[in-house]
């Protein structure tokens, strides 16, 4: 699955839109960091991670490396 770019600025849009609204500055801090943080790690969780990786040896010993890309 793709990285929904679209889903994750809507987010933090919500996001923005809430603490605009909120009384206290101290607790709406904490709040608006737990909420992105949240938001960022559902977002790159919903990715997909393809790799492809080179390796040498024998049928039951393998060393390699690879490399990999996020979409």
């Amino acid at each position: 699955m793709a990285l929904n770019d679209i889903a994750f600025k809507n987010k933090i849009i919500a996001l923005q839109d809430e603490m605009i609204q909120a009384d206290d500055y101290d607790t709406a801090k904490v709040v608006y960091a737990e909420k992105l943080m949240l938001a960022i790690k559902e977002y790159i969780m919903s990715g997909t991670v393809s790799v492809t990786v080179t390796t040498t040896g024998t049928a039951t010993n393998h060393t390699g490396t690879g490399t990999g890309a996020i979409s």
